[in-house]
């Protein structure tokens, strides 16, 4: 995933992931469940939550999504491939 991305590219790399998008209604924060198949961690939870509405994420919030990505189970050869 490119340095500085916003809530459009971070969801469209989830679903590209695999990630099922949880339908919500009337917030500003959506909730994607990991793909099916799938082995969750222990300690994690099985879904990674998204602000929406920004055009870019700041440096720390950035690190932290991509870092929910990885603690997945998803590598970061994966992450870079396909988002």
């Amino acid at each position: 995933m490119k340095r500085s991305f916003g809530s459009k590219e971070l969801c469209r790399c989830l679903k590209h992931l695999g990630f099922r998008l949880q339908s919500s209604r009337g917030t500003s924060h959506v909730k994607f469940k990991i793909p099916p198949g799938r082995k969750i961690p222990v300690g994690t939870r099985p879904f990674i939550i998204v602000q929406m509405g920004r055009k870019s994420y700041d440096k720390h919030s950035s690190t932290r999504y991509l870092r929910q990505i990885k603690d997945l189970g998803f590598s970061e050869e994966e992450v870079k491939l396909t988002c």
